[in-house]
């Protein structure tokens, strides 16, 4: 149903429309003002990933009624409850879904247009290049995008070490020590990622084609690169 349409809906079924308007009740020095006018108050994201639970919530509009609807309509995983007030939704496909929440109060109604962007899994990479193998392996690990930034500030700063950094033992040492004083006890979580981008580096080492400084540092920034992704 179009915006346009709904809104001429709401206004033909709903008791005449007036202006609204806020009420004062004095009470000795306190003013109570008491809300007249219905008010969509949504609570909701604005990206999601394809099967992730999306809470929605109008808990705290104003409103004697809620009703929701959905575009696509063809949607089967989204369910309106708690009369009105709260809906859940995951999507199976990557795309825009709009959730469209129109409330109504006394003479008053309001309408709200959310749009979600579900996204999918990125393109499976064509080469090695941890620019693009790291966001492609985060999408089932799902590693937060905060822990993801720091580690690559941590990478990009051991790269232009390389003037101090002389050996492929010196590289992985500094590595391996700052990369656990940044992730801390998250260091476990992190382990299948880091032994992903280990053996990616230890198969370039065996082909020969990383061992000396510049070749380490271009391979570190590639790291730095794909964590930014994330």
């Amino acid at each position: 149903m179009k915006l346009a349409s709904l809104v001429l809906f709401l206004c033909l079924t709903a008791p005449t429309l007036a202006p609204a308007q806020d009420t004062e009740f004095t009470n000795n020095t306190e003013t109570v003002v008491v809300q007249t006018e219905a008010k969509v108050v949504l609570t909701a994201p604005s990206e999601a990933c394809i099967g992730e639970l999306v809470r929605l919530d109008a808990t705290d509009s104003v409103a004697d009624s809620v009703r929701w609807w959905l575009v696509p309509q063809s949607c089967p995983d989204f369910e309106v409850y708690d009369a009105g007030r709260k809906a859940v939704f995951s999507a199976r496909a990557a795309g825009e879904y709009v959730f469209i929440v129109a409330v109504a109060k006394d003479s008053t109604v309001d309408v709200l247009r959310h749009v979600l962007t579900v996204k999918g899994p990125p393109p499976v990479p064509t080469t090695d290049s941890l620019a693009q193998l790291i966001p492609y392996w985060n999408w089932s690990e799902g590693l937060p995008k905060d822990e993801c930034l720091k580690l690559a500030d941590c990478f990009e700063k051991i790269a232009y070490r390389a003037d101090e950094l002389k050996t492929p033992e010196d590289w992985l040492k500094t590595t391996s020590e700052t990369t656990r004083e940044v992730l801390g006890d998250r260091i476990d979580a992190w382990k299948p990622m880091l032994n992903k981008i280990g053996a990616n580096m230890k198969k370039r080492a065996e082909t020969g084609a990383l061992t000396s400084p510049e070749e380490h540092r271009k391979a570190w920034l590639e790291v730095a690169e794909g964590l930014r992704k994330c």
